[in-house]
C-alpha cells in the first residue's frame, strides 16, 4: 500500500485541500511537530533529502500518533537551526512542523466509490484511487445487474481496519436517495410445489381411484411373469443335483466289488 502511493498515486494540494475541506470525506488534515532521523547523506540537499524520507516512511502507513493513513504532507519546516547528535551515531535528530493529511474512516460515514469488480455476492469499490472496499450483496430489493463497471456509487462503512499493511473496509450499497440498497435474490430451479397441488386438486377423485386399481391390477402380473422366468432354472438345477447323484452312486457300487 505505501508503495502504491509514494510511486503511482501521487495526490496534489488541491485535492488534499478539497477532500479535508469536505467533513464527510474522512480526510484530515492535521499541524503537528514530529521527530524525524535522518543520516548524513542528505547534508548536500537537505529540502529535497527531508520531503524523500518524510515520503518514504509516512506516506501510506498507518500511523498510530495520528490516528490514520498519511496521504500526502504539505508544509514542511525545520524547527530550530541545529540538529541533535548522539555519541557513536551519525543519524542527525530533527523536529519538524508539517500539515499531514490523513485518512481516518468512521463507521456510518458516507463515501462515493468507482466500481472495479463486481462478483456474484459483492462489489469492490476504489475509493481516493487507492482503497479497496468489499460491499456485500443483500438478498433484498436491488440486485447486482444494476452496477456496472467503473460505475460511481454511494455506500456506507460498517466495518474497517486500517492498521494493518492491508486495510479493510467493508460497506453497504445505498440508493441515490440515500437509503439502503436491498439486493433482490435470485431463484433457480424447479416450479414451485404449489403448481403440482394445483393440478391434483383439479383432477376428480373417481379418476384417482381408477388409477390406483390399474397399478394394483398391473403389479400381480409382474410377480407372475417373475415367477415363470424363474421356474426353468430351478428344473435345470434339479436335473443337474440328480445327474450327480447317480454318478457318484456308480462310483460306490465299482469300489464295492471284489478284485
Amino acid at each position: 500500500m505505501a508503495k502504491i502511493l509514494q510511486k503511482y498515486i501521487k495526490f496534489s494540494g488541491k485535492e488534499l485541500q478539497k477532500y479535508a475541506a469536505n467533513p464527510d470525506s474522512c480526510v484530515r488534515c492535521i499541524n503537528t511537530e514530529m521527530h524525524l532521523a535522518m543520516g548524513p547523506y542528505g547534508m548536500a540537499k537537505f529540502k529535497h533529502a527531508v520531503h524523500e524520507l518524510l515520503i518514504r516512511t509516512k506516506v501510506g502507513i498507518y500511523d498510530s500518533g495520528l490516528d490514520g493513513i498519511v496521504l500526502g504532507i504539505k508544509n514542511i519546516k525545520v524547527l530550530g537551526h541545529t540538529a541533535a547528535l548522539r555519541a557513536d551515531d551519525p543519524t542527525m535528530h530533527l523536529v519538524i512542523n508539517a500539515d499531514f493529511y490523513i485518512f481516518r474512516p468512521v463507521t456510518g460515514a458516507i463515501l462515493d466509490g468507482v466500481v472495479r469488480h463486481i462478483s456474484k455476492h459483492q462489489v469492490s469499490a476504489v475509493i481516493y484511487r487507492v482503497f479497496n472496499t468489499t460491499i456485500r450483496f443483500t438478498n433484498k430489493m436491488h440486485s447486482r445487474e444494476s452496477l456496472v463497471m467503473e460505475q460511481e456509487i454511494k455506500f456506507r462503512i460498517k466495518n474497517f481496519d486500517v492498521s494493518n499493511a492491508m486495510p479493510y473496509i467493508e460497506g453497504e450499497l445505498l440508493l441515490e436517495d440515500g437509503e439502503e440498497s436491498q439486493n433482490k435474490s435470485m431463484k433457480f430451479g424447479s416450479p414451485e410445489p404449489e403448481e403440482k397441488a394445483e393440478e391434483f386438486k383439479n383432477e376428480e377423485p373417481h379418476d384417482m381411484l381408477d388409477a390406483l386399481l390399474d397399478s394394483l391390477k398391473e403389479q400381480p402380473d409382474e410377480a407372475e411373469t417373475s415367477i415363470k422366468k424363474s421356474s426353468p432354472k430351478r428344473n435345470k438345477a434339479t436335473e443337474n443335483g440328480g445327474a450327480t447323484t447317480k454318478a457318484k452312486k456308480v462310483k460306490k457300487e465299482i469300489k464295492t466289488e471284489p478284485i
